[in-house]
């Protein structure tokens, strides 16, 4: 081979060896090109779940805020209503000394309409401190209380029990329409914060399976310890719906209401002299107190005296350190402020829009819920209840925050909408013709638990391990029916 031949053949093998090298280097950099797409593909993506995340912290944040601030300003008005009824009683006693009848029932019945109006500016309170906290009006909650303002308008008037006589008596002349009134232009204005205690008048009275959001939540999470607990034989002696097995749901309560449906003081009348409801030494103090001249004693003359109720104004139970389901309380609640009664509880909700898509790519957005409750605290001269004696007199000084659960709102609040919409209109239909495949979480329940097999299924756990249910503990669900709730 020649030298010329010897020549081309490196030349070649150079070439080929810098075209190896080259391939290997175009190779590596789409490599690195790949990995960096799928890099910052990642970075991106948890760019945006952070942002997600501090989205929902924050509109967390800004519901928590909204829903105490709602709760404190209705339980302030709440204790200005209170006080106000109590200096109220204390110039009806005035009116009685110097012999004003036609004074002392003006006062009355400026009491009377205190009875709503104080609760309806607590409402309106708790609205105005909910969107000064971030919180917008909710539209549901907005139609949720101008379709009862209209119920109140209409209905309450003209709605008769068996007996014939008025379900709904007025508590003074024109109550009905001026409360409806209310209602109308709070709602004119927007509901933000739902009030999760209300009480309707329409609402039916006594215990009823069917009543309770705990049944339903068993069924859901199959937590046959809180059929042990609270229902031991319903599994086994129930029969499905045809014909109804059930009993009918309770009548609607006939009686006379003289408290708001929505923050209600928890009032009654009392027919009855001033020396039994208070000693005259303790009134003519607090009346000097509070700037009244009070004239010489009276105390034998009967009266028509606005009072606590005492089925209201207990021991404050839910607070109690003994007991089957002792609330979780740092330590005993002092005499003073041991007293069940006016609370305000609300409920706001916000909206949180993600930027993540959800599934199939379509964009979603999650609904925050808080609750939140509050109270009026007070106390007579040093150390005693503001019900320590029956009548109401001026005795509330603070508000503070309360657990949800030690207030008076109801298993899952009024305004659960949901609920709200499955015991007025799911449940009367379902008692007359069965479970219906409604848009309703509490109705596929139902059609669960109509399953025969779903009910041998919980008998059959619980004739084996019926024992955890002692420990409170459950198969699924919640330990012992509910847990409780802080907020």
């Amino acid at each position: 081979m020649g030298q010329t031949d010897m020549v081309n053949f490196d030349s070649i093998r150079s070439a080929a060896v810098r075209g190896g090298v080259q391939r290997r280097r175009s190779l590596r950099s789409g490599q690195t090109l790949l990995f960096l797409v799928l890099v910052l593909v990642v970075l991106f993506f948890v760019v945006l779940w952070n942002f997600d995340l501090h989205k929902l912290i924050y509109v967390k944040s800004v519901s928590r805020n909204a829903g105490d601030a709602a709760a404190l300003a209705a339980a302030r008005w709440q204790g200005v209503a209170l006080n106000l009824i109590g200096d109220l009683n204390i110039m009806h006693a005035l009116a009685i000394v110097t012999g004003n009848p036609e004074g002392a029932e003006a006062i009355m019945n400026v009491q009377a309409r205190l009875c709503f109006v104080g609760p309806m500016i607590a409402l309106m309170a708790a609205q105005q401190a909910a969107k000064n906290n971030g919180i917008h009006q909710n539209d549901d909650f907005t139609a949720m209380l101008r379709e009862h303002a209209d119920a109140v308008r209409h209905d309450y008037p003209a709605r008769t029990g068996p007996d014939g006589e008025m379900l709904f008596p007025e508590p003074y002349p024109g109550c009905w329409e001026e409360y409806a009134d209310m209602l109308d232009l709070i709602a004119d204005d927007g509901v933000a914060a739902g009030p999760d205690n209300a009480r309707y008048y329409s609402d039916y009275s006594g215990g009823h399976y069917l009543l309770m959001p705990d049944f339903y939540e068993a069924i859901a999470g199959r937590n046959w310890c809180w059929f042990y607990e609270h229902a031991p034989h319903l599994l086994e002696e129930y029969r499905n719906f045809f014909p109804c097995w059930w009993p009918p749901l309770p009548e609607i309560r006939h009686m006379y209401h003289m408290n708001s449906e929505f923050f209600g003081l928890g009032l009654t009348k009392q027919v009855c002299s001033l020396a039994q409801q208070v000693p005259w030494s303790v009134f003519s103090g607090i009346a000097t107190d509070r700037g009244f001249d009070v004239f010489p004693q009276t105390g034998t003359t009967f009266a028509v005296w606005y009072a606590y109720n005492t089925n209201v104004w207990t021991t404050w139970d839910a607070m109690a350190l003994t007991g089957k389901d002792p609330f979780p309380a740092t330590g005993p609640v002092k005499p003073q402020y041991d007293y069940a009664g006016a609370d305000a509880a609300v409920r706001v909700e916000a909206q949180a829009r993600r930027v993540t898509p959800g599934s199939g790519g379509r964009s979603s957005q999650r609904t925050i819920t808080w609750t939140a409750a509050a109270k009026p605290f007070g106390f007579l001269g040093m150390s005693e209840r503001p019900n320590a004696f029956g009548l109401v007199l001026p005795a509330f000084r603070d508000v503070r925050l309360i657990p949800i659960d030690a207030s008076s709102a109801p298993a899952g609040g009024t305004y659960d909408l949901e609920w709200r919409r499955h015991i007025e209109k799911h449940l009367p239909d379902y008692m007359a013709n069965g479970p219906r495949d409604y848009p309703c979480w509490y109705c596929r329940q139902l059609v669960v638990w109509e399953d025969p097999l779903f009910r041998q299924e919980g008998v059959e756990w619980l004739s084996k391990n019926s024992a955890l249910c002692k420990l409170g503990g459950g198969s699924g669900g919640r330990d012992g029916g509910g847990r409780r709730r802080g907020h």
